[in-house]
């Protein structure tokens, strides 16, 4: 089973995030750029996928938000394709201001 967590966080930059991230998972992150989202961060390790990216998009005539459910969360942290699920959390959760807001499987 595959793990796609979403986290968010209200007080730290994209920047910040990342760098809190890469040295909590022991990861790399790339910068980037998309049109529809603007720059982000991503980061892989094995089958597994990390992405810090901005809530809003700025790409559109007016900001659209990514996730509307936790549009008060500025910046979302994605792991995907994990098998490592409550592993990763658990270390992520240690990182003050960072919350777990939701979770989806695949087989």
């Amino acid at each position: 089973m595959r793990y796609y967590d979403l986290y968010g966080t209200k007080t730290m930059t994209a920047d910040e995030t990342q760098g809190v991230v890469a040295k909590m998972l022991s990861v790399e992150f790339q910068r980037r750029y998309h049109d529809d989202i603007g720059y982000y961060y991503e980061a892989e390790q094995g089958d597994e996928v990390y992405d810090v990216e901005p809530n809003y998009t700025s790409g559109y005539d007016e900001e659209e938000i990514l996730e509307p459910e936790f549009a008060d969360y500025p910046v979302l942290v994605r792991v995907s394709r994990t098998a490592r699920g409550d592993e990763l959390r658990d270390l992520l959760l240690e990182i003050q201001g960072l919350e777990h807001l939701r979770r989806d499987t695949r087989d």
